[in-house]
């Protein structure tokens, strides 16, 4: 349930009008499509390294209006798809990742084994934010160098530019509106509750401290910014009715996978498994190891939470008896996570949808970025085995 709240609620402040128009505003600074592309990258994955609800449902929506405003200047529509999804997976390894929220929240399923761990020993450390730091300077370069040239770029159909284009219906007069249809648009409530939201988050990071952020005060928050960005009871429930529709996955899946955690955890399987990771791996190598084998995991299993739920009873015992640290463990995991979804489809699917391309459209450019970002984290990880 934690998992599905900070999906919908990074969805509904993205789906926001205030979001939105912003959007609208920051794509009409760019005059040329390389300054266009850059822009798109570095707003797009500092919105994604926030929060990655947020960021793809950001980015979605600021590739399309892209390829909208943009039309006529020369830029490649399925690469514009392809920026979209690779921007939010190369970006998104931040505070908002599940691995790192969920061993920083009391009374997570780990805590037995590992304790509380506090994000600012695994998403927020020295080196994931270097790590991070480094593909976000490089990544819009990579992407300029990617960038089909304009006598060869292929922009989006009349059809879907009217489709993308069409107004939205009219909203009624007020006048005609009964007291509880006035009163369901009225912002005068909600904006109270929210502003109470946000306050109270305030206090908590204020007094404990960004690096004490976790699953519930990360999702209490967030729901704080979209009770305040929709205004309206109306606004906010339509757009929950939407994103509610992104969890599906989890509300699935996660039974099965806690099921697939007992097996593991009881059954003396997750005690041979870490047997086998140690005789493979050295304390120089082991960070690296774990990073591939994620990303390889990352086609059976392509939600990074229900994934860590599978792995974390071995690949954290295992780097505890080589005695490299479990918050640099939880590093290497969350960044092959997100490294591994560039050419897996399964995160690619609302993308898809909503440009209205097929996978292989987009591919040829995701791979290139996939095999850039992996050889970074390679060197990354062979370089700081025990992070910073």
């Amino acid at each position: 349930m934690q998992l599905c709240v900070l999906m919908i609620t990074g969805f509904v402040v993205a789906d926001s009008k205030l979001v939105k128009r912003g959007i609208v505003w920051l794509l009409d600074l760019p005059k040329t499509p390389k300054a266009t592309i850059v822009l798109y990258c570095l707003v797009g994955g500092a919105v994604a390294w926030v929060h990655w609800g947020v960021g793809l449902m950001f980015c979605l929506i600021m590739g399309r209006e892209l390829a909208v405003r943009k039309r006529g200047l020369g830029i490649h529509y399925p690469f514009v798809a392809a920026l979209t999804y690779s921007v939010t997976n190369v970006m998104c390894n931040g505070p908002s990742q599940s691995a790192p929220l969920l061993v920083a929240t009391p009374g997570n399923f780990l805590e037995k084994m590992i304790g509380v761990i506090p994000l600012n020993e695994t998403a927020l450390s020295p080196f994931l934010i270097g790590f991070q730091l480094f593909l976000y300077i490089t990544l819009p370069i990579v992407a300029i160098y990617l960038m089909p040239k304009k006598e060869r770029a292929v922009e989006m159909s009349d059809e879907l530019y009217k489709e993308f284009t069409a107004a939205p219906p009219e909203e009624p007069n007020q006048k005609t509106l009964r007291p509880a249809e006035r009163w369901e648009r009225s912002k005068i409530l909600q904006s109270v509750l929210a502003l109470g939201v946000i306050a109270w988050v305030g206090n908590y990071l204020y007094t404990k401290g960004f690096g004490q952020l976790n699953l519930n005060s990360l999702n209490f928050l967030f729901l704080g910014l979209a009770l305040i960005l929709h205004g309206s009871p109306r606004s906010f429930t339509e757009s929950v009715k939407k994103g509610v529709t992104t969890t599906f996955g989890i509300i699935v899946q996660f039974p099965m996978y806690a099921g697939i955690f007992g097996m593991i955890s009881n059954s003396g399987l997750a005690a041979m498994i870490t047997h086998w990771f140690v005789s493979i791996s050295t304390p120089g190598n082991y960070s690296w190891i774990i990073y591939i084998y994620t990303g390889v995991m990352d086609f059976f299993v392509p939600s990074g939470g229900s994934k860590f739920v599978i792995e974390a009873p071995f690949i954290l015992p295992a780097g505890q008896q080589l005695g490299v640290p479990v918050s640099h463990i939880i590093n290497a995991y969350s960044t092959g996570a997100q490294w591994a979804n560039n050419i897996q489809p399964f995160w690619a699917l609302p993308v898809l949808a909503a440009f209205r391309l097929r996978f292989q459209d987009i591919l040829p450019f995701t791979f290139t970025i996939w095999l850039y970002a992996g050889i970074v984290s390679t060197i990354a990880f062979l370089l700081f085995p025990r992070g910073l």
